[in-house]
């Protein structure tokens, strides 16, 4: 008695389940593994009625049991088939993750290629535009005979030379600044190297800067966005950090770039993928990154100092 009430609910838990598979086919679009595993629900239902009849009609066993088996060998092919197509839905929604990222990685690079254009724009104006004009202006107050002036005047023109050098000087930081001359003219080496220099930070944080790329040429965007993030970093670490010492290395291996940057200040909380941490830049990092299709792995914690592990393909 308690086998064929088993029975019976077990029928009935089949029929439920094969009905909501069957309502849910419009859901999925009538996908063909849905309407697979619908059939095999559909069929696991009536195995159990012929095994329900299988107590009722014990004359009939041998039928019974044919049909029962063979039941089972139909249900276990629609199923494999269902799961073929479903190992070939997750294929492709794998292949549209790797799409999405690269899109992304596109869309990041030309925001980036276009803010690095307009700074080049405006350097070039800058350079060749404002520059020659300073520099007539001051050729033009040198003309001025000094002997034909009262002391008054010849102080006044004194400190408009000395302000025009200053602007002169200040047009030409901001020039490289906007697009990094050095960068354009001899490659990443020779421009952090440049970079580090200018700081002035020889003694108070000790920055170390290993590598290997020497003379070695990438492609612009690559150049700009390694140029910029380094800067960034060690702006940071200056500003923030607290550091005593900075160790820099950027090594080429066959057809990667591997970047490490580590500094031993006093560190902040640092989540992994969290979008507002304020006021270190890390979101303009990683942004840079992304435009690149850069592995990376950011870590600081409070008293940890910070570090930064990039690898980025390179061909």
């Amino acid at each position: 008695m308690s086998l064929k009430i088993a029975l019976i609910i077990s029928i009935v838990l089949q029929v439920i389940t094969a009905i909501i598979a069957i309502s849910l086919i419009k859901r999925t679009k009538t996908n063909i593994a849905w309407w697979l595993i619908s059939l095999g629900f559909l069929l696991m239902a009536v195995r159990r009625v012929f095994e329900f009849f299988t107590i009722y009609y014990p004359e009939n066993i041998v039928i019974n049991e044919w049909i029962n088996s063979w039941t089972g060998i139909i249900i276990s092919l629609v199923m494999l088939a269902s799961l073929s197509f479903i190992k070939r839905i997750f294929n492709v929604q794998e292949r549209i993750q790797q799409l999405k990222k690269q899109n992304e990685a596109r869309v990041f690079s030309s925001i980036i290629k276009t803010e690095e254009n307009l700074k080049h724009h405006f350097s070039k104006e800058l350079h060749d535009g404002l520059g020659p004009l300073l520099s007539a202006v001051k050729m033009a107050l040198s003309a001025i005979n000094n002997e034909t002036i009262s002391e008054k005047d010849k102080r006044i023109l004194t400190n408009a030379e000395k302000l025009i050098n200053e602007s002169v000087h200040t047009v030409k930081e901001i020039s490289n600044k906007l697009s990094p001359h050095v960068l354009n003219n001899f490659g990443l080496q020779k421009a952090l190297k440049t970079f580090i220099g200018k700081l002035g930070i020889e003694n108070s944080p000790k920055l170390i800067f290993k590598t290997n790329i020497e003379d070695l040429r990438f492609a612009y965007n690559l150049e700009t966005t390694i140029y910029r993030i380094v800067c960034e970093l060690i702006t940071n670490s200056l500003k923030h950090a607290e550091a005593q010492n900075i160790y820099l290395d950027i090594f080429k291996h066959t057809s990667d770039l591997n970047i490490s940057y580590i500094d031993d200040g006093k560190g902040f909380e640092y989540i992994e993928n969290e979008e507002n941490v304020q006021g270190l830049g890390i979101l303009n990092i990683k942004s840079r990154l992304k435009s690149v299709n850069a592995n990376f792995h950011l870590f600081s914690k409070l008293g940890e100092g910070f570090s930064a592990n990039i690898t980025i393909k390179i061909d």
